[in-house]
């Protein structure tokens, strides 16, 4: 037997090693080998089970964020629906200082909504959990990183883009009560009638937060089998690779 690592070790030491492992194994028998692996197995499942057992509740559960989100959209197109019908003669021009204010209040309020302390919070709770279950599975998955990211850079634009808006339309407030404000550029265009205003990015940020609270829910459904031990999950599938991924 020595000959075989005669070139990592030398003769002395293979043999003194060969000797202690003698003396330590001696009791060893193919019985208290099974027993040992039993235990070992045992050990293993229920550290599994403890660990997919000891997942954190989420701040927000997912069907009631997705009511809150449904909330926040029906009333933001209440509000929208309030502005177009604004107005002495819906769709005309505003002719007064308080017909401008009128519709710039109306206006405020739709982009208020959004960025309200609700909506804030809502957003938070999401993002937290979201990365409460990237730190503990090691993945974005059943998502790619990429596109998470991608969708995260795309709610952090419209977010300055509301604030941006807000800003400028609340500049018209500012004007004495007895001026017609100038509203012939920049953002101040969209009170120039109940019409002007298109609300794309308003429209465009009820979405974003829809897909967010559909990346949140579809990864508190993974939290479970996941969280563990993800590579155990796929060992014990037969997965060697995430089995798909959903698009978003």
């Amino acid at each position: 037997m020595y000959g075989w690592v005669r070139q990592f070790i030398n003769y002395r030491s293979f043999y003194l090693w060969r000797a202690r492992y003698r003396y330590y194994t001696r009791n060893v028998d193919g019985w208290m080998l099974s027993s040992a692996l039993c235990l070992a197995c045992m050990a293993m499942v229920l550290w599994y089970y403890w660990r997919v057992a000891s997942v954190p509740p989420p701040r927000v559960h997912p069907e009631a964020a997705a009511l809150r989100v449904e909330n926040i959209t029906h009333e933001a197109i209440r509000r929208i629906v309030s502005v177009r019908h604004g107005g002495s003669v819906p769709g005309e021009m505003f002719n007064t200082p308080e017909e401008v204010r009128a519709g710039t209040l109306r206006t405020l309020q739709v982009r208020q909504l959004l960025d309200s302390a609700e909506a804030w919070q809502l957003k938070a709770h999401l993002l937290a959990d979201m990365a409460d279950y990237i730190t503990a599975t090691g993945s974005c998955f059943p998502y790619e990183c990429w596109r998470v990211t991608h969708r995260l850079e795309l709610l952090r634009a419209a977010q300055a883009e509301n604030a941006t808006i807000n800003e400028a339309l609340a500049s018209v407030l500012a004007e004495p009560l007895d001026r017609m404000p100038n509203l012939d550029g920049g953002e101040r265009t969209r009170v120039q009638s109940a019409w002007s205003d298109t609300f794309g990015d308003a429209y465009n940020q009820t979405w974003l937060l829809g897909d967010l609270q559909a990346m949140h829910a579809r990864m508190m459904l993974e939290y479970p089998q996941r969280a563990g031990a993800p590579w155990l999950a796929r060992l014990l599938t037969g997965d060697a690779e995430e089995p798909h991924l959903y698009p978003l």
